[in-house]
């Protein structure tokens, strides 16, 4: 628990210390993007676009299926555990 408010108070100091310096001028990169992005032709940028979705997805997806196999491997031995077909068996209805 202390270590993850020592990383929250990390993250929020980090963020106040970029904002109050702004070591990055906004306006000058939001110009230059949209600049070679208007270069382009919307072929590559609907591309760009799809790919940019799918690579996200992946990015949310593949840890949680993961996440899911190991939740599968450990939880062969929970003695609760009964499928529907076992339920169903035990009411007499199947």
């Amino acid at each position: 628990m202390l270590e993850q408010v020592r990383l929250v108070l990390i993250a929020f100091a980090i963020g106040y210390l970029t904002r109050h310096f702004n070591p990055l001028n906004w306006d000058q990169i939001k110009e230059v993007v949209l600049a070679k992005l208007g270069q382009l032709s919307p072929r590559l940028l609907t591309t760009l676009g799809i790919v940019a979705t799918f690579g996200s997805l992946l990015l949310f997806l593949w840890p949680l299926a993961r996440v899911a196999d190991w939740e599968a491997q450990n939880s062969t031995g929970y003695k609760y555990r009964t499928s529907a077909r076992e339920h169903l068996k035990r009411r007499g209805s199947f």
